[in-house]
């Protein structure tokens, strides 16, 4: 008897052995995910995080990983419906991350960002009915980690794409679901300061800012911050047509000498 105990001990200490053994490859192989995926590798990247996800379908990491993964798919994609598909592919992957982990705040930040980046290129009514969701999501995350930057510029956007929606938009907005969800350019602009001050110090979190003065009229501040994204180094897929476009609202009459 006492040596049957030995044994199942024994095979209970190997067995925790043997998943820290596989929590550290995952973290490690996740780790190298991330490194190409910084250098725009996304194959590379894809490729890991799948193969971290087949090992274990339940991998809350490997998920929301898969979710910015296609993110950035979508950055580098020409065409719209090119980046629609990866923005839902992505949307997908941090729905199932939150499934998961309910509390892991990088799950609901992509569910803010996908779907938020799907309402942008979607009609009038489903931008409304998608308004409240990115809300909740990105607030979600921001609470779960209030130092997560990103968060707090998905926000930030959304204060300012929800303020200055259109009259038809509203007009849905108050004929299916009551009223907008409450927003405001004045607390766009402190969401996405405060997403500088985290250390989005980057081509998209200026540009963002720039847009949210410019919507308020101060358009000193715009340029200085337009002239802020001009002079950031370009981190995301997106970055360089940013800048691009930042160009041509310079040359622009608002701006243009």
């Amino acid at each position: 008897m006492r040596k049957r105990k030995i044994s199942i001990a024994k095979f209970i200490s190997l067995i925790i052995c043997l998943l820290a053994f596989s929590a550290i490859t995952a973290e490690a192989s996740l780790s190298n995910g991330d490194t190409h995926l910084f250098k725009g590798e996304l194959e590379e990247a894809q490729e890991i995080y799948e193969s971290v996800l087949k090992e274990n379908p339940g991998n809350y990491e490997a998920l929301w990983r898969l979710s910015r993964c296609y993110i950035w798919y979508a950055m580098m994609a020409k065409k719209t419906k090119d980046k629609k598909k990866e923005w839902k592919k992505a949307e997908e992957y941090a729905r199932r991350a939150v499934e998961i982990n309910p509390n892991g705040a990088e799950g609901h930040l992509y569910i803010a960002i996908a779907a938020g980046k799907l309402a942008l290129h979607s009609s009038a009514s489903k931008k409304v009915k998608a308004s409240r969701e990115i809300k909740k999501a990105a607030e979600k995350a921001i609470e779960l980690d209030p130092a997560e930057q990103k968060a707090h510029l998905a926000l930030g956007a959304w204060h300012r794409n929800v303020a200055t929606a259109s009259s038809i938009e509203k007009q849905l907005a108050k004929m299916f679901f009551g009223e907008l969800p409450e927003s405001s350019l004045e607390e766009s602009l402190q969401l996405l300061l405060k997403s500088i001050s985290l250390g989005g110090t980057n081509v998209k979190n200026y540009y963002e800012l720039a847009l949210t003065y410019e919507a308020l009229g101060d358009y000193e501040a715009a340029k200085r911050e337009y002239n802020n994204a001009l002079s950031a180094r370009p981190i995301y897929p997106e970055d360089i047509e940013i800048k691009e476009k930042i160009k041509k609202i310079l040359a622009g009459r608002k701006y243009g000498s």
